[in-house]
């Protein structure tokens, strides 16, 4: 991106022109999480109508945070994971996350629970009894707001590649 546009993009996040940007501006990214799948998007192996866990990792920027699956109603969007694109394969099950931090957010007025940094989520793939053999591709998706100290941006939803392959009842 050139100087120019990253400029312009800064000017509706309330940066002036006394403030000076980074000396690689180019090297910005406005990208603040990163999703990914430990271990890879190659398929898990299951058991036909048993449970696999699937690891997700959010990369947070530093001076960011998102709030957590159990984040209470009347503030910031908590987070949701779900899985798309295949009905043979389900959330069997809680999900498991780190203990967020907990502070009071004067901007919402209620006490808030975040993650920062490198958290993972571990999901309880689960599949049919029904399902046949083989690979199914599905997406694991991530709904979340990010805000740093002074600023959040509106929710966004991104997605992962994932798979499993299921082997017949043993």
């Amino acid at each position: 991106m050139n100087k120019l546009a990253y400029l312009l993009l800064l000017l509706p996040l309330g940066i002036h022109r006394d403030e000076v940007p980074p000396a690689n501006a180019d090297s910005l990214s406005l990208r603040t999480v990163k999703w990914t799948v430990v271990g890879g998007s190659s398929p898990r192996n299951v058991v036909s109508g048993r449970t696999v866990p699937v690891t997700v990792q959010a990369e947070i920027a530093k001076g960011w945070h998102i709030y957590s699956l159990t984040q209470k109603p009347g503030g910031p969007i908590p987070l949701r994971l779900e899985l798309l694109g295949n009905a043979d394969v389900v959330v069997r099950g809680i999900i498991k996350a780190p203990k967020p931090d907990r502070t009071f957010d004067k901007n919402f007025g209620i006490e808030t629970e975040l993650y920062s940094g490198s958290p993972r989520f571990t999901i309880p793939v689960g599949v049919t009894g029904r399902s046949a053999t083989g690979v199914r591709k599905f997406q694991i998706s991530a709904r979340y707001q990010v805000c740093s100290d002074k600023l959040c941006l509106p929710p966004r939803v991104d997605k992962v590649d994932a798979a499993v392959r299921i082997a017949g009842r043993r």
